[in-house]
């Protein structure tokens, strides 16, 4: 199946005084990969075709005019059944402060997400085997660890080219060898490249 986003059109609205996040897909065909959401509610409604939509281990079709939700931390894909799509999803900050055994592998990788971490310390950083940490932290956080580092790169990438930062800058800052590796992974997981999402960021502030 061909991923390109081309064909349609995707915008990213945020509203920087509640952190509220709006993306828009006009008429694209991009799959999402298994992913999370880390301390937001998605609430997204199909406006246009057909999407097959896996959260947790639930699977179903979500149609023109239905809705789908997603709790923070839940693992989550996305693929087209029709030819093309349309939607719109928002990002809620939420507000949920139940602490996990391994919370601190995890806001360690947020709060430096360019970090170079191995397993094996990740591990004797909570006193368990690296077999039964990645098992648990995929548990509690829907994807595992390399996972989540990859997700919260891209995240941060997003948040730095908003800001007005260069692809190749922000490339190095987030831990990645070289730009294009920034654009395969970021492609992969937004649908568009960093310098096309760059160009379709939108930022408000509320009143």
């Amino acid at each position: 199946m061909d991923t390109a986003p081309e064909a349609g059109k995707l915008d990213f609205i945020e509203d920087k005084s509640t952190g509220i996040e709006i993306v828009s897909l006009e008429h694209v065909r991009f799959s999402y990969p298994p992913h999370t959401h880390t301390g937001h509610y998605v609430l997204g409604i199909v406006t246009e075709g057909n999407i097959a939509i896996r959260i947790g281990d639930e699977r179903f079709t979500c149609k023109e005019g239905e809705y789908f939700s997603v709790f923070p931390d839940v693992r989550h894909s996305i693929q087209p059944v029709s030819d093309f799509y349309s939607m719109i999803t928002t990002c809620i900050p939420s507000r949920d402060d139940v602490s996990k055994e391994l919370d601190i592998i995890k806001k360690e990788i947020l709060g430096n997400p360019a970090m170079e971490v191995s397993v094996a310390t990740m591990s004797e950083k909570v006193h368990i085997s690296s077999y039964h940490m990645i098992r648990k932290f995929t548990a509690e956080n829907g994807i595992t660890p390399h996972q989540f580092q990859m997700q919260c790169r891209v995240r941060k990438a997003q948040a730095l080219l908003k800001q007005g930062y260069k692809v190749a800058d922000v490339a190095h800052m987030v831990g990645f060898c070289d730009q294009s590796h920034l654009d395969r992974v970021f492609k992969k997981q937004v649908g568009i490249s960093p310098t096309q999402f760059a160009n379709s960021a939108i930022l408000s502030n509320a009143r």
